[in-house]
């Protein structure tokens, strides 16, 4: 409770807070993230969550990476296939189940399939993101979501911001990962790594960056006006504040020693 207590305070009226603090008084904006980073790491690891959607499958060697033995598993319908691949059964399969092979679902006991009726106002990964949330998960890894139908991941980066009040999350795949920022993120990269920030729908204001090559200093980014494609990382810990809208934070990557190590560790 203490992790979201500050995020909600990050989202509301002390956006404008922190945003002073990181010109002004250094201390005082360290002093600000130290309280939020305990805060973060306050959010014990079995309330993960790896939630896989039907796109484009992740390697064998990520699946591995990410996974950990305290960590929930989602499917969300069709990314049991993908799952079950990898030799593993998951702990609940969510959605209308229209995209399951009968074979596959006939693999799963019965306490772990959860069939929502099919409608036109939500997709598999919102059931999933709802269902992960009742059942006590408060930070979420995202795989299968990208590639595949692109009305469906402009759908999905849409949810990072719907959800975002409620439960923690990152999208990842085999090129990177996505994060929005409403507020702050702190992460460390390698040098020379590409970091890509784009607005998710409206103008983004009072963008800062610290350990970029290209820093931005109280700056707008707006679609199809000025972008922050293309980015790099020349310093860590990386640092971006946002003081008002929804930025989304692509952290590239090219190979598995690309890795992003998020402060606070909280995934």
């Amino acid at each position: 409770m203490q992790f979201f207590t500050g995020c909600f305070l990050l989202k509301t009226g002390s956006e404008k807070l922190l945003h002073e603090l990181y010109y002004g008084d250094e201390r005082g904006f360290g002093y600000f993230q130290n309280i939020l980073f305990k805060w973060a790491n306050m959010v014990k690891r079995q309330n993960h969550a790896i939630i896989v959607g039907n796109g484009d499958p992740p390697s064998a060697s990520l699946f591995s990476d990410l996974r950990s033995n305290s960590s929930t598993l989602i499917c969300a319908d069709g990314g049991l296939k993908t799952v079950l691949d990898f030799g593993v059964v998951p702990d609940a399969v969510v959605g209308d189940l229209d995209s399951i092979e009968n074979s596959d679902l006939d693999r799963i006991p019965d306490e772990r399939v959860f069939k929502i009726d099919a409608d036109n106002t939500s997709t598999d990964l919102e059931k999933a993101l709802k269902h992960a949330i009742d059942s006590g998960v408060n930070v979420a890894t995202l795989l299968g979501f990208t590639g595949g139908r692109s009305d469906h991941v402009l759908w999905n980066l849409g949810l990072l911001r719907t959800f975002g009040d409620l439960i923690a999350l990152r999208m990842v795949d085999d090129y990177g990962e996505i994060r929005l920022v409403k507020g702050v993120v702190r992460f460390r990269a390698k040098i020379g790594q590409k970091v890509s920030l784009s607005p998710l729908d409206a103008p983004v204001t009072g963008i800062v960056t610290r350990g970029l090559r290209f820093a931005l200093r109280n700056e707008s980014l707006q679609l199809g006006v000025r972008d922050g494609i293309s980015n790099e990382v020349v310093q860590n810990p990386v640092e971006i504040v946002v003081n008002q809208g929804s930025l989304l934070v692509f952290v590239h990557r090219n190979s598995d020693k690309d890795v992003v190590g998020w402060e606070p560790q909280i995934f």
